[in-house]
């Protein structure tokens, strides 16, 4: 992005008209401690030389040919059309539409981006965005105890490590208690406090969960305890039940992967839909469509948004005034460029994908897929020596798969690999070699 810093003359005309007399004097609530004086900057270059010395820096970053990464941020085929539209001026420069009369483009794109969410995943109402993924869950989960007037929520094994931890950085601040259970002890964790029970499918692990069974064993038990799915590739969207027809009542996601480039982990777009009678608890804004008072012209507006958020923030169920606009218009586009038989064919790829990387895999002697339920892109592979795999991916320009004790320190050489339409067989079979080549390494004792 362009930037022409302000001349001295500007400067002083700018503060002379918010009646400052100095820029020393504008920033004197700032502890002169944290004031840099001068920073230690090499002298100025041309704008060729400038260029040049960029483009030697970025040198630095590593461009791999193919990726096997995802747990959470993935790489998908993003239709030349979503970079068009929001590369459009008068939507990436734009902050937030508080002024209806001056903002019904953009209104107008939520809106149909609220519609198509609520029509892919079959959820009542979504609202206009969450930041990610993982503040989505974290709002959802304070939600429920509004909405229950309970002061507990259960995690169950499988959500994401990240997104659990802004849980509980959300609910520590609120006084809410969290319980961890899988499966099987989630009965023993019931009780008439829980307000939400939380998972995610398919889940951290690449496992796609029986969300009706989950429904249904929990609602049976507790009737007023809430079901809250959370997914990180709603690709899957495409080919899986959509989670309003499994009686769940909030549903988020991350939306990174509906047209939005990875970019080093962010931005993410934090979808939120829940089921018609908790509308009024939902965090975040709603946008609207009405009509003239006297006319028939047809207008879009912010329809719902807490005004203690705003004015009595002590008393707000949730402090997110804004959205991620511009994310939302990507993903917007994205699913109307793929259209529903684009986004099956998408979902189609990678399942198949990921399951034929798993058969090759599980030819190979010392390498065992550990997972027992179906997996859409995502799965877990045991190895003999994860870091060998790693080296011998990178070796091939290939960008390796988790190694998941980062999260897990018990689960060694342990692998989350991930494949998506994007991986092509040519890249799967470099995945392949590499495998092979690592355990050829470890059983020749070789060292790397």
């Amino acid at each position: 992005m362009d930037f022409v810093p302000h001349d001295n003359k500007t400067i002083e005309k700018m503060l002379y008209v918010i009646g400052v007399k100095s820029l020393q004097e504008l920033f004197q609530d700032i502890p002169t401690d944290l004031i840099i004086n001068e920073l230690n900057l090499p002298s100025g270059l041309s704008e060729p030389d400038l260029l040049r010395q960029l483009e030697k820096v970025s040198h630095k970053n590593k461009l791999y040919s193919s990726s096997f990464l995802g747990a959470g941020c993935y790489f998908h085929y993003i239709p030349s059309l979503v970079d068009f539209v929001t590369s459009r001026s008068e939507f990436y420069t734009s902050y937030t539409p508080y002024q209806a009369e001056a903002s019904q483009g953009y209104l107008q794109a939520i809106y149909e981006y609220q519609t198509i969410i609520s029509r892919l995943t079959q959820m009542d109402v979504a609202n206009a965005s969450m930041y990610d993924g993982s503040t989505a869950l974290a709002e959802a989960a304070i939600m429920s105890t509004i909405i229950t007037r309970k002061n507990t929520v259960i995690l169950m094994r499988g959500i994401h490590p990240e997104y659990e931890e802004v849980v509980r950085t959300y609910c520590w601040g609120q006084d809410i208690n969290i319980e961890k259970a899988n499966e099987e002890n989630l009965l023993e964790k019931l009780n008439d406090n829980v307000a939400a029970v939380l998972f995610q499918s398919p889940s951290f692990f690449g496992d796609i969960e029986d969300v009706y069974k989950i429904t249904k064993f929990v609602k049976e038990k507790y009737s007023n305890c809430l079901i809250i799915q959370v997914m990180t590739d709603p690709t899957c969207l495409g080919i899986l039940q959509p989670p309003g027809t499994t009686d769940i009542d909030i549903f988020v996601a991350e939306g990174q992967s509906f047209g939005i480039n990875p970019s080093f982990g962010g931005p993410g777009l934090g979808i939120f839909t829940a089921k018609q009678k908790y509308l009024r608890k939902m965090p975040g804004r709603l946008i609207g469509k009405t009509k003239e008072l006297d006319g028939e012209n047809e207008g879009f507006l912010l329809t719902l948004q807490a005004r203690e958020q705003h004015i009595r923030r002590e008393k707000a169920s949730s402090n997110i005034c804004t959205n991620q606009a511009l994310c939302s218009l990507a993903a917007l586009t994205y699913l109307l460029a793929l259209g529903s038989i684009g986004l099956k064919e998408i979902a189609i790829q990678n399942i198949q994908k990921a399951h034929f990387l798993k058969q090759e895999l599980s030819k190979i002697p010392g390498y065992e897929i550990l997972n027992k339920r179906p997996t859409y892109n995502e799965f877990l592979i045991k190895c003999h020596d994860i870091d060998s795999l790693i080296e011998q991916c990178k070796q091939r320009n290939l960008l390796p798969p988790l190694k998941i004790s980062k999260y897990y320190p018990e689960m060694r050489n342990i692998a989350l690999v991930c494949v998506t339409e994007i991986n092509s067989e040519k890249s799967i079979r470099k995945f392949l070699e590499a495998a092979q080549s690592a355990l050829n390494n470890k059983v020749e004792g070789k060292v790397l």
